[in-house]
């Protein structure tokens, strides 16, 4: 974080939360802009079934809203991201989410990857209508400044610039990831050109924003 910074990035990381505590996020202070929690579900049970739990269970509703406070008090800016599946389409978050004010909350649908997920997306895939319901249902959350952002299977296709640990570009254009030569042996001009990213689909899911 800190060397990405020093290079005048933006800085975020996706994160459970479990692992945040007030003197990690005073030591990450001013070089980290932004922390996205992954939040699916305000069901604890419904939070084991897709495994998004700890070694001392799921995190709390109350757990949730203390780590996002301690967030937003070291001035670092809050997004949720939450993965809609067969598990939690049925839920309402209103109510956390209105409790947590976050400035952006990205709603995905669940995306099956060949090679990737394939061993276990299918038992929580959900239908376009299945996702649209739940989105609908929570758009009155935007009445409290809330930016939501839905992500379908169609506009999370195409439409991010993806980096693996090896340095390659990489895009699921084809159900499956495709990547590039390492950015560092042929420069990110020849290996971007290898990949499809569709800046069209890019600004219709608003992937730009005011992130600095």
């Amino acid at each position: 974080i800190q060397e990405a910074k020093a290079y005048a990035m933006t800085t975020s990381i996706v994160t459970n939360g479990s692992k945040i505590t007030n003197r990690w996020l005073q030591g990450v202070r001013g070089c980290l802009d932004w922390i996205a929690l992954s939040i699916d579900s305000v069901n604890p049970e419904t939070n084991k079934t897709i495994g998004r739990t700890t070694s001392s269970g799921p995190m709390t509703v109350d757990e949730y809203l203390r780590i996002m406070e301690l967030i937003k008090s070291n001035n670092i800016r809050l997004k949720i991201n939450t993965t809609v599946t067969a598990r939690n389409h049925h839920e309402d978050m209103s109510e956390l989410i209105i409790a947590a004010i976050p400035e952006r909350w990205k709603v995905m649908q669940v995306l099956k990857v060949n090679g990737q997920n394939d061993q276990s997306a299918e038992k929580f895939q959900i239908t376009t209508k299945q996702f649209n319901a739940f989105v609908d249902r929570h758009l009155p959350v935007e009445e409290n400044g809330i930016d939501l952002i839905p992500e379908n299977n169609i506009m999370m296709t195409g439409s991010y610039a993806m980096i693996d640990p090896e340095g390659r570009f990489f895009d699921n254009v084809d159900g499956t990831h495709t990547y590039s030569q390492p950015i560092l042996k042929v420069g990110v001009s020849d290996a971007l050109k290898t990949v499809r990213i569709d800046p069209n689909k890019f600004e219709k899911r608003r992937g730009r924003y005011a992130w600095k």
